[in-house]
């Protein structure tokens, strides 16, 4: 591969000449590249190797030679650019290129999928914004939350083929009693960076967590043995395996977990390890010494396109169909979750159940999917309730409310293509009946904050692992913006104590079920989540967050193409 400087000195030379072929001396050419006559004439040879120009020397002082290019600085650009996105460069691509992106766009679709580099196998899939956070700790989006696990562990897992927990960093565990949990740490667990993981780690880790509402009976920790790990608890919790199998409570390495940067590029116990991560590119590098089976795929090369945020939110896809590799092989499936509307409880407007109601009917699935694009539309059902399958009755036709307000606060999150969208249409359904709605674009961490107390109604959206009582009533209780805006639905929050302790019903689904009876929760949509590989990237399945295990994607070695 040729150097960027010599590009870029033929770039000058080609501009300089301002035509294919002419005659100029040594000297000329030293002038027109700023440098000696014995330099230009070694630069002159190795374009001549690359095929970019024939030189023609003749002998003698103040003789002329021929100078003829062989290539157009398009044509070049473009090789450059595809050699440059073949080695994974993604940023110098994008330098040179410049403004053309008319030259890069197709050129990054052609490099998508799989690839090898001095026999590494990597696989390069397409994702529509940067990912600067990937502490557990934060706020997860759904991406973010399908990367924690491939980058941390915990104590416990969930199999994503039948729902149960295992181990993960703890091989077994006991009750001692109801408020006392003993885990037994694997041996030899190393982080990212190469220490030994240790049970300080752990308690560290947890401990940090005991100021959020699902952890807050989390009363104490000791290690009575080696690789020992006592849980003391201020009230049982038959749950905790589940618990600890969240996200949130994934291992971090205790002498880096509070560094700056440590959210770009975090250190975990996981099967990949970030070896880069800016506003362009996350690369995920498979990590030798992960206590499981290592991944087959030595890279996972994630290109941030902002072009492509009309399909990417809910549409994955590896590669593109060609005659070489083969054709495209997709599945879809609904979403554990929905979109969803919340009315705030602390808003004096909304406190006439007469107007909850009647916003819910108004701004009801049907008719905000007609006021959206028709290729939305086509990645959207109706949703009455959280989940696919919970189908909760419609809200009885009440009074009218005796007077509307005339303006109202919406906040949703930026990013996010379908929200622009949804609030348009629901802006226009208010306006229709006089009243103006005002749409509050916030990222996503002040959004999920719940810290505007000013808003009346959020927009937003969930996408839950699993369906099984402990995934909506860990979203329940771990989302700030439910605490906030739901403050006061009492029986709420003590229903979802009172089946945490004893697994008596009401459970997550009746309780939640009762809010949105009083209009404080409104489903909207089910969304449609859709990944298309091509035929030869093997261990492809999608998991409920839209993604695909990157620990089982493999490549076979037939379908490797040598251009790429």
């Amino acid at each position: 591969m040729p150097s960027s400087r010599l590009y870029q000195q033929f770039q000058r030379l080609a501009q300089q000449l301002g035509c294919d072929e002419r005659e100029a001396s040594l000297a000329e050419v030293a002038d027109l590249l700023c440098c000696t006559p014995r330099n230009a004439r070694l630069l002159l040879r190795r374009m001549q190797d690359q095929g970019w120009l024939s030189w023609s020397a003749e002998a003698g002082r103040g003789r002329r030679s021929r100078l003829t290019l062989l290539d157009n600085q398009e044509s070049l650009t473009r090789r450059r650019l595809r050699e440059l996105l073949r080695q994974g460069q993604l940023a110098q691509a994008m330098t040179l290129a410049g403004e053309r992106l008319d030259l890069l766009t197709p050129l990054l679709y052609e490099q998508l999928g799989q690839a090898t580099r001095e026999g590494r196998q990597i696989l390069r899939v397409p994702y529509y914004r940067p990912l600067p956070s990937l502490l557990p700790s934060g706020p997860l989006r759904r991406s973010e939350v399908h990367l924690a696990r491939q980058i941390f562990n915990g104590l416990t897992r969930r199999n994503e083929e039948n729902g149960e927990i295992e181990g993960d960093l703890a091989h077994h565990w006991e009750a001692l009693s109801p408020c006392h949990w003993r885990f037994y740490l694997r041996p030899a667990v190393r982080f990212h960076h190469g220490r030994e993981l240790g049970v300080e780690d752990v308690m560290e880790s947890l401990a940090a967590l005991g100021t959020r509402p699902l952890f807050r009976h989390l009363a104490g920790f000791d290690s009575p043995w080696p690789r020992t790990l006592d849980i003391r608890l201020a009230s049982p919790d038959p749950w905790l395996p589940h618990l600890l199998a969240e996200p949130v409570a994934a291992i971090l390495p205790r002498e880096l977990a509070g560094e700056a940067g440590f959210a770009l590029r975090p250190v975990g116990t996981g099967p990949y390890q970030v070896s880069a991560n800016d506003p362009l590119q996350l690369r995920l590098t498979a990590f030798d010494d992960y206590f499981g089976l290592r991944a087959l795929l030595d890279e996972i090369d994630i290109w941030m396109l902002p072009e492509l945020a009309e399909r990417l939110e809910s549409h994955l896809r590896i590669g593109s169909d060609t005659p070489e590799l083969g054709t495209m092989r997709g599945e879809s499936e609904l979403e554990s979750g929905c979109y969803f509307l919340l009315q705030d409880d602390r808003s004096p407007r909304l406190q006439d159940p007469a107007l909850r109601q009647w916003l819910t009917r108004l701004l009801n699935p049907i008719a905000l999917m007609a006021r959206v694009a028709p290729e939305l539309q086509r990645g959207l059902t109706g949703a009455v309730g959280l989940l696919p399958h919970w189908r909760e009755p419609p809200l009885p036709h009440g009074p009218e409310p005796a007077t509307l307000p005339t303006r109202l606060v919406l906040a949703c999150f930026n990013q996010h293509l379908e929200f622009e969208e949804c609030a348009n249409a629901m802006a226009n359904l208010l306006a229709e009946q006089g009243i103006r709605l005002e749409v509050r674009t916030l990222d996503y961490r002040r959004w999920v904050s719940g810290a505007d107390e000013d808003v009346d109604l959020w927009l937003g959206t969930l996408n839950l692992e699993h369906e099984g009582p402990f995934a909506p009533y860990a979203w329940l209780q771990g989302t700030p913006l439910l605490q906030q805006a739901w403050g006061g639905q009492q029986a709420l929050w003590q229903g979802l104590a009172q089946w945490r302790a004893s697994g008596a019903e009401p459970g997550p689904r009746a309780l939640l079920a009762e809010v949105q009876r009083q209009g404080w929760f409104v489903p909207l949509f089910h969304h449609w989540l859709e990944l298309e590989s091509r035929v030869g990237v093997h261990g492809v399945r999608m998991t409920a967050l839209g993604w695909f295990d990157f620990r089982s994607a493999w490549l076979r070695p037939e379908w490797e193409n040598p251009a790429a």
